[in-house]
């Protein structure tokens, strides 16, 4: 039987205490925020964001840190949220924290891994996703992994006294093609 938690370069894995104090320190990073979420950036202590762990809601969110499966290395966070078991949608949030380590197909990796899980192991018939419009590196990664346009909330983003566009991406299980091998 395959591990559906393991890919050939990174797994996810059960978020450890330890981990957050790292994840606080991506949240310093302005940019990292700003492409991650619509609310105001603001740094986050690792006591702050391992509370927040604790409080999610264990029936509708899958929360999983992505390691490096060489030398155990926390590379991001992604999740499935909101899910709706009647109708079977749920959306999915996903960030590699380092700089560095963005460009390397860990995010893609995890994605499928994220969605191989949501369709096959959670039943989910639909997963969505929003992104700003400006992050064309996310946007890149979510077409090639099959999502799709569904709509733009336009200008709903303020940054920089700018107004930006909110896209809404969607991907159904029976269009989902795995871009990795499962091991």
């Amino acid at each position: 039987m395959k591990n559906i938690f393991m890919g050939p370069k990174i797994n996810l894995a059960v978020p450890q205490p330890e981990d957050f104090d790292e994840i606080s320190d991506w949240y310093a990073d302005g940019n990292f925020v700003r492409n991650l979420d619509t609310a105001p950036a603001r740094p986050l202590s690792g006591e702050d964001l391992e509370q927040t762990y604790r409080n999610l809601n264990r029936e509708t969110e899958f929360y999983f840190h992505i390691r490096a499966n060489d030398d155990d290395r926390l590379l991001g966070f992604v999740t499935l949220y909101n899910i709706d078991w009647h109708n079977q949608l749920g959306q999915l949030a996903i960030a590699i924290g380092d700089a560095e380590d963005r460009g390397h197909g860990y995010g893609t990796e995890a994605l499928n891994l994220m969605l191989h899980y949501g369709f096959n192991e959670l039943n989910l018939y639909k997963v969505c996703l929003d992104v700003i419009a400006t992050n064309q590196s996310a946007i890149a990664v979510y077409q090639n992994s099959g999502f799709e346009f569904e709509g733009t909330n336009q200008r709903a983003v303020k940054r920089d006294g700018q107004r930006i566009d909110l896209y809404n991406m969607g991907l159904f299980a029976e269009d989902f093609q795995p871009r990795i091998k499962f091991n």
